[in-house]
């Protein structure tokens, strides 16, 4: 005996697989079972062509994904007994063609009992293979959604990544960070000309702030001392220095141009210097920008007065430092403070102090003012910010983009997969159902408790 089947007096326990083998060792089923089936499949497949009515729905859909067993065969025969009545004679039989033509394949499936090998194939083609590829497609979408789930935490955590990253850029530039959102996790393209556009606005409103703090009449007062001095360290006698001298004398020449002509375009500078040419800026602030004729945004011009500011910062710096060590049992300092120009004598520590700090917060101005140009106008540095900035952006939009897409693969697949259940319910119903009506025609069959067991 099969050791896969377990067979007491009472009961038998037989694997789905081994039915259709057991009921023809022992005599049950004949060999040709399958042939006596399908002799009758034409007469099936024409009955079930007049089976019209909306009753015989399930019949059909069953015969689509399954085939027709005994048992539904069963249910035809007792549906059409009760639509058909109306043919039945006074001694029993059927005239309704359809009635006679149920009951003749009942007959043809119950010789030698060939019905119940095919509902057990039928039976085990529907929960050894289809049931369980059914369940194998349910695992496959259920895993594929999962690791498109995964693939979208990944995507969203290096997002999340590359805006910390773009924002850090962002704040880590003061301009930028002036002009430009970080307070969401939304991140945009900065344009060239955006770029340009906050660069130059800082750089306008830097260059007024030095322009005012310049033109004071401390530092105009700061000019005339070191000219003063200048004029003084030339002349033999202390006492032959005047106004006319001051004037004469051209140090200092384009700060002072600067503080009183003020931010003149270029050609009036190089007409009032008596200047050929002077050196244009590499690159333009703007296509069609006036600025760029003005000589506080011409490099050269602008580096020439800052030179000045710092010759004027470190002269006042050292006579500051004269002054404070100033004593008066130094006979020739004091006669020359005693007899020098009214500018020097007027000049104290607390006057001179105040004028280092103005010029020093000039200088770091514009010193500030050139920093910001090159990161403005510099193609190199232009060109390495923008292209961190947006290169992450593009990252960005791109990620979100499979996301997007993703998302919507992962709705579909889930639909499949509700479908796909769906469906594995309807055929588990179907086989827990087909299994319990086996289990009881073999028992009467075999007369003793039939178990039938998955297959392994």
């Amino acid at each position: 005996m099969n050791k896969a089947i377990e067979e007491t007096k009472n009961q038998i326990i037989i694997p789905e697989n081994e039915i259709i083998d057991y009921l023809i060792s022992k005599g049950y089923v004949k060999n040709d079972w399958y042939e006596q089936i399908s002799s009758n499949a034409m007469d099936l497949e024409e009955l079930l062509k007049e089976l019209k009515e909306s009753y015989f729905d399930l019949i059909h859909q069953k015969y689509k994904d399954y085939g027709i067993n005994y048992y539904d065969l069963l249910s035809i025969i007792q549906a059409l007994k009760q639509l058909d009545s109306a043919d039945k004679t006074l001694f029993g039989k059927y005239n309704s063609e359809r009635v006679n033509k149920s009951l003749n394949i009942k007959s043809a499936w119950e010789d030698n009992n060939s019905w119940i090998a095919e509902t057990s194939r039928i039976y085990n083609s529907c929960h050894q293979f289809q049931l369980s590829n059914l369940k194998k497609e349910e695992k496959s979408i259920s895993e594929y959604i999962g690791s498109i789930e995964r693939s979208n935490d990944t995507f969203e955590k290096e997002n999340q990544k590359l805006v910390n990253e773009w924002k850090s850029i962002i704040s880590n530039d003061d301009i930028l960070n002036k002009n430009i959102k970080t307070n969401s996790n939304s991140v945009d393209i900065v344009s060239k000309e955006s770029y340009l556009s906050y660069y130059s606005n800082y750089l306008d409103s830097l260059s007024t702030q030095i322009i005012n703090n310049i033109k004071t009449n401390e530092i105009e007062e700061a000019i005339q001392y070191y000219k003063t001095m200048e004029i003084l360290t030339l002349k033999e006698n202390i006492e032959d220095v005047d106004d006319t001298d001051i004037n004469d004398t051209n140090s200092l020449a384009h700060l002072n141009y600067f503080i009183t002509k003020g931010n003149t375009n270029v050609n009036d500078y190089k007409s009032f210097f008596n200047l050929s040419k002077v050196s244009e800026n590499t690159v333009k602030s703007s296509t069609k920008s006036e600025k760029d004729s003005c000589i506080f945004y011409n490099n050269e011009i602008r580096n020439i007065i800052l030179s000045e500011v710092k010759q004027l910062y470190f002269f006042i710096l050292q006579r500051y430092q004269e002054l404070a060590n100033y004593s008066n049992t130094n006979l020739i300092a004091s006669y020359i403070l005693q007899h020098s120009q009214v500018i020097i004598r007027k000049q104290t520590t607390k006057s001179l102090l105040n004028v280092i700090n103005q010029l020093k917060d000039i200088v770091q101005k514009f010193e500030e003012f050139n920093e910001i140009w090159l990161k403005a106008y510099s193609k190199g540095y232009q060109f390495e910010t923008l292209e961190n900035l947006n290169s992450k952006v593009n990252q960005i939009h791109y990620q979100e983009e499979k996301i997007k897409k993703n998302k919507q693969r992962i709705t579909e697949l889930k639909n499949r997969l509700e479908a796909k259940t769906e469906e594995i319910n309807n055929v588990q119903t179907y086989t827990d159902d087909l299994k319990s009506n086996l289990e009881k025609s073999l028992s009467k069959i075999l007369r003793k408790t039939a178990i039938i067991k998955d297959f392994q």
